[in-house]
């Protein structure tokens, strides 16, 4: 009997804290068929809270957007409850922020979140980092939904959706379950949260397998003018190009979520926005064709950030905060080299040719120069929310040309061994997903996984005001750089141009600096352009088509240019004919391959590009 009651005793003494660690957790609750109003009803079954007050909190940045957001904006009717349904004190603390008093006594939380696609605020969400609640379609950037107590981002989360029955969850988690029309996901913290979007619509799905990792494709497309299908092939082209320039994958699901929106963007932009496992898209309709190209562009670089900031992040990144973030000063690297390695990748796997890729490298160049080269980029990434707000877009631009300078080093130092890809990789082993790197450590490990001259690039060129050397560097591997080259070429006549994502066409937006060309052709503002010289110009292919236009046409050459112009109310196609003529310019920057380089150079160059 004694051990009997000694057994019972342990039992009795252990069920308590098992108890307390099952509930010690986020649970939250939503039904998606419930919509009011494009809003939805939040639940959340607290974790034991041990203060007397404590604050739930909804972001006001979030990893990624480098833009302050206040997602707590979007959250109204926030109450607090205690196990016996009694409401509890709460006070708004600011946007974002809520107070709840006797929280020792907290079990229960609940608010409406609203969608911020139709918002009407002056600071609007770029939309593929906010959120949707529509009758077809509901996207849920977590960090627009769900939040999280003071101190405590790193317990579990459990989310529970109730879905429509036709309805089907697209996601890079693979901690989901379900049944019947209950979906549950997990993760182990705030931050995984809100690094998996989760899309619901009806299904239109594919998976395709690159190496040991398999792919989700999921599309909502309103016009259902393209399938997961259909964009699967080119999707994967690109990905087996990655797979293959890093070794291997580093994840074993990914998912691409695509939602192509008909007519015009609230934002007045597209594009896509990056997660560990998975990246949003948000896209006009548009043929397969024409759109499996634009998602391969931005593809090439979304998906690059299973290396960083995945494998590879400061503090900053692991332990986001929130509501007062702190920057890390390597946008250099988050997104710099993530940009380089989109461009150099393809060049590397022959998808472009080097001459291609010079004009990748030309295009980095002249938007650089846009902005405030003497600025230490460490020092813009640090202010890039305030200060150097306005400087941010050059992470994509000089940031690149950072990774550029380094690949060539790292080749030059190793006798074309070893390339800004291996180091990442080895970068990627020494921390990976789960230790942060100390901000000020990342030049001094950099330099002592790979070379001492690093180090002294850094400081003068990253950490420091100097330019970088971009002359000595293309020179070792047999390129002529040069600056404001006076140079004579075809152009299409002076006009500015635009997109129309709606017809999947180019617009003259204006003709205030049209030379003598366009005014033989005849153009006018609005004119929406369809061909030149008999081929066909689509969003996708605008760049190819006209540098084929400039390289092939001669001075005198007869000209054809197919229009759609708006005549009396009436769009009617006119076609616009001239000689071509070749007019003087200057030209910022000149790239161009030595053909007398020596051996040496064109052996670094064949190592840094892969040409043989």
């Amino acid at each position: 009997m004694r051990n009997l009651f000694s057994i019972l005793a342990f039992i009795f003494i252990l069920t308590p804290c098992f108890a307390q660690t099952q509930n010690n957790k986020y649970q939250f609750y939503l039904d998606l068929n419930k919509v009011n109003g494009d809003k939805l009803k939040i639940s959340l079954t607290t974790p034991q809270i041990t203060s007397d007050i404590i604050t739930y909190n909804i972001p006001k940045i979030v990893p990624g957007t480098y833009q302050v957001y206040d997602f707590g904006q979007y959250t109204t009717k926030f109450k607090a409850f205690n196990k016996d349904g009694e409401p509890l004190k709460v006070k708004q603390l600011d946007k974002n922020r809520w107070e709840i008093s006797n929280a020792k006594t907290l079990d229960k939380i609940t608010y409406w979140s609203e969608d911020t696609w139709d918002a009407d605020v002056e600071n609007f969400v770029f939309e593929p980092g906010g959120t949707n609640i529509e009758e077809n379609n509901i996207v849920l950037n977590n960090h627009g939904f769900f939040g999280y107590f003071d101190n405590m981002k790193n317990l579990t989360y459990e989310i529970n959706i109730t879905r429509p029955s036709h309805f089907y969850g697209s996601t890079g988690l693979a901690t989901g379950s379900t049944i019947e029309n209950k979906d549950r996901y997990t993760t182990a913290n705030y931050m995984d949260l809100v690094d998996s979007p989760i899309m619901y619509n009806v299904p239109d799905t594919t998976i395709i397998k690159v190496g040991e990792t398999d792919v989700l494709i999921s599309v909502y497309s309103e016009n259902k003018t393209v399938s997961a299908k259909e964009l699967a092939k080119d999707i994967k082209a690109i990905l087996e190009l990655q797979k293959d320039y890093l070794g291997k994958l580093p994840v074993k699901k990914y998912a691409f979520i695509i939602y192509l929106f008909s007519g015009n963007s609230k934002s007045g932009g597209m594009g896509a926005l990056e997660h560990s496992y998975s990246s949003f898209y948000y896209l006009p309709e548009m043929s397969a064709k024409d759109l499996s190209n634009i998602i391969v562009r931005i593809a090439a670089h979304e998906f690059f950030h299973i290396v960083t900031p995945l494998n590879i992040h400061s503090e900053e990144i692991g332990d986001f905060d929130f509501i007062h973030p702190k920057i890390s000063k390597h946008l250099w690297l988050y997104e710099g080299v993530t940009e380089y390695f989109a461009g150099h990748v393809q060049v590397y796997g022959n998808m472009v040719t080097p001459e291609e890729y010079l004009e990748i490298i030309q295009e980095k160049l002249y938007g650089a120069e846009q902005f405030k080269d003497d600025l230490p980029f460490t020092e813009m990434s640090l202010g890039c929310l305030d200060q150097y707000k306005n400087q941010y877009y050059n992470v994509y631009l000089k940031g690149a040309l950072i990774g550029l300078c380094l690949d060539i080093m790292l080749r030059e130092q190793s006798n074309g061994e070893t390339g800004l890809k291996d180091i990442t990789n080895k970068l990627a082993v020494e921390y990976g997903k789960n230790v942060s790197f100390k901000d000020d450590e990342l030049f001094d490990k950099i330099a002592e996984l790979s070379f001492p001259e690093i180090r002294l690039f850094f400081k003068k060129h990253v950490e420091g005001e100097q330019p970088l050397p971009l002359a000595e560097l293309f020179n070792k591997v047999g390129i002529t750089y040069k600056e404001h080259v006076v140079t004579h070429e075809i152009t299409l006549g002076g006009i500015a141009l635009d997109a129309n994502p709606e017809t999947n066409r180019l617009i003259i937006m204006n003709t205030e600096e049209m030379n003598d060309f366009g005014y033989k052709l005849g153009y006018k503002k609005n004119d929406e352009i369809i061909s030149i010289n008999g081929i066909d110009i689509k969003l996708d292919n605008t760049q190819k088509v006209i540098d084929k236009f400039k390289k092939t046409t001669n001075p005198g050459d007869k000209v054809e240019v197919v229009v759609v112009r708006k005549i009396d109310g009436t769009f009617k196609t006119k076609k616009l004919k001239g000689k071509a003529v070749e007019i003087e310019k200057t030209q910022d920057f000149l790239l161009e391959f030595n053909k007398n380089s020596s051996k040496e150079q064109f052996q670094l160059r064949n190592a840094w590009l892969r040409q043989h």
